[in-house]
């Protein structure tokens, strides 16, 4: 065996592992914007933060120009969490919230980002009523023409057209929605 061969292979210089990639800073915010994004009081947010110990804080203010800092993404999640219960509101900021949530309502009606239901209800009845009467009049008519069908397969081509129409009525029954009854 050659000295060559018997050596130790030189040692590879291997690429250097890179560290994993730091997790994003937090974007820090003040009370002030804190509260805009919320879309809450500053004395709602100090009433939160004084019941709440475990309130995500990155720093708190000393006073003389010392501002709040907090993650403003951890911040917005509890205090989204601490609201979802309305026990611990009071009567005027139940009022409060009802208004504020009616007012969107309507602001969203008059977008026309949300449908009154009944003027959705006659909307969705005139569309499947014309849909049906198309499908099992007209389809059959119109496919006995182009693929030159007897009378007898077309009766057959509305049998199979109104037998999915049926099941498609009994699929929307057992969803429970209401006013989905054939």
């Amino acid at each position: 065996m050659s000295a060559a061969l018997a050596a130790e292979p030189p040692k590879r210089r291997g690429r250097a592992l890179m560290p994993p990639p730091a997790p994003p800073k937090p974007r820090i915010v003040n009370k002030r914007e804190l509260c805009r994004e919320a879309g809450i009081s500053r004395p709602h947010l100090d009433e939160r933060i004084a019941r709440d110990p475990n309130f995500p804080i990155i720093r708190r203010g000393g006073g003389n120009g010392d501002s709040w800092q907090f993650d403003a993404e951890a911040a917005l999640a509890r205090l989204a969490e601490n609201l979802k219960s309305d026990e611990d509101l009071s009567p005027n900021q139940r009022f409060m919230e009802l208004r504020a949530r009616d007012l969107e309502r309507k602001q969203a009606i008059e977008a026309g980002g949300l449908l009154v239901a009944e003027q959705m209800r006659g909307a969705l009845v005139r569309g499947l009523t014309a849909l049906r009467r198309e499908l099992t009049s007209g389809v059959p008519v119109k496919a006995g023409k182009l693929m030159s069908l007897t009378k007898d397969q077309q009766r057959t081509l509305r049998g199979l057209i109104e037998d999915e129409l049926r099941a498609f009525v009994a699929g929307l029954e057992q969803t429970g929605l209401p006013d989905a009854d054939g």
